[in-house]
């Protein structure tokens, strides 16, 4: 831990002070007790050890987690010390009683209580849920903060987002696009991905700023900094192109039944129309794959509709739900669009459906079937075009 109580019930922290000091505090020979258990505590420090105490036994402290590294005690360290600096009321490591948990950081802004968790172990998505849950039922917002040695990216603007990264997704209304704080202790930089549009289960492309942490305040890390519609769809031509073309040797038994399920409808995957696999922001919250919803919707649904006829689409947000992730492994998410609704919104602006109401659409245009690998390749590039030009839409600026 970083910090302990002298004898005289003082708060002690031993990275803030210098070499010299700690090892006068030492040689003082003075005692030093936990905040949580009251148990006798000491000092660590050295060349290669950041200032903290360790316990002298762990086995009745409640607050007690397992060792920390040193990358984790480098990145709580820099998140105090820049909290502090721009003279916000924050405190480090304090014990929560009501729900027996310690947060790294406890900040208070206004009414607002906020818990700052730096994770820089992976650790089960049980334990995680658990304790954000810990700090709501009080009132209290967490805000996760991932250590940037998770951060995998492929290319510029496409990054790794399994399981355990989902989990840290933040959204905290439909006015601000979803996003993943990252912190390198290291380059004292926080880097903050935001605007994710889900390309597989695994992957997504994600806007990527980083920020040097003293050149940046707290509530900046809430601006918006979204994809162009010009940036969006030029990236998305690049998947579409991929997701036509890519040779697929080994098949996952969920690609293996998609493309059973196709040809049992004399289809295949490189002449599918160009508004299939079509990017959404609210994909985040599907466990169902994009291409698969998609296809399934506009194959089963839309492509038998004749003209000037509507569709009700409420009726099937039950597939959306029974799909969606949303409460399971995405408690940072309070609120996003409905894939569907985004989905259709999208074909409202290509001329392929008016949209008389929120969930209410009528097919102006037939769905068009390219007939070879080479036509489906220019159809995607010429819609994706025409989506870069609107000048409206409900989900890209």
């Amino acid at each position: 831990m970083l910090q302990a109580i002298d004898q005289y019930g003082n708060k002690v922290i031993l990275f803030t002070k210098s070499f010299r000091e700690i090892v006068d505090i030492k040689k003082s020979g003075q005692d030093f007790h936990c905040p949580v258990c009251k148990g006798a505590v000491y000092i660590r420090a050295g060349k290669k050890v950041i200032p903290h105490f360790a316990h002298r036994s762990i086995k009745e402290c409640r607050s007690f987690e397992g060792g920390e590294g040193v990358y984790h005690e480098q990145g709580k360290m820099l998140l105090f010390r820049w909290l502090s600096e721009q003279k916000l009321a924050v405190q480090l490591e304090p014990y929560i009683k009501e729900i027996k948990q310690r947060p790294d950081i406890l900040l208070n802004i206004g009414k607002k209580r906020i818990a700052i968790e730096y994770q820089c172990a992976t650790t089960s998505p049980e334990v995680l849920k658990a304790r954000t849950e810990g700090y709501r039922s009080i009132g209290i917002s967490p805000l996760w903060v991932l250590g940037a040695k998770h951060l995998q990216r492929s290319s510029t603007n496409k990054l790794r987002v399994n399981t355990f990264i989902r989990f840290f997704i933040h959204q905290f209304s439909l006015n601000i696009s979803p996003r993943i704080f990252f912190l390198c202790p290291s380059t004292k930089h926080i880097i903050i991905v935001q605007d994710l549009y889900m390309v597989t289960k695994q992957t997504a492309l994600g806007n990527l700023t980083t920020h040097p942490l003293r050149q940046v305040t707290f509530l900046e890390l809430f601006h918006d900094t979204r994809f162009t519609r010009e940036k969006l769809y030029t990236l998305w031509n690049k998947e579409k192109l991929v997701f036509r073309t890519k040779p697929r040797n080994r098949l996952s038994n969920l690609e293996l039944q998609w493309h059973r399920w196709l040809y049992s409808k004399n289809l295949y995957l490189q002449t599918l129309p160009p508004i299939i696999y079509l990017p959404l922001r609210s994909q985040i919250i599907m466990q169902t794959p994009l291409w698969k919803w998609q296809s399934q919707w506009v194959i089963e649904q839309l492509v038998w509709c004749k003209i000037g006829r509507a569709i009700n689409i409420e009726p099937e947000t039950s597939m959306i739900d029974k799909n969606s992730s949303l409460n399971e492994d995405l408690p940072l998410i309070s609120n996003t669009y409905n894939p569907l609704e985004e989905y259709m919104s999208i074909l409202h602006q290509l001329g392929i459906f008016r949209q008389l109401s929120k969930t209410t659409f009528v097919k102006q245009a037939t769905i068009y079937f390219p007939t070879t690998i080479d036509e489906a390749v220019a159809a995607d590039k010429r819609l994706l075009h025409t989506l870069k030009k609107q000048n409206k839409g409900m989900f890209c600026r």
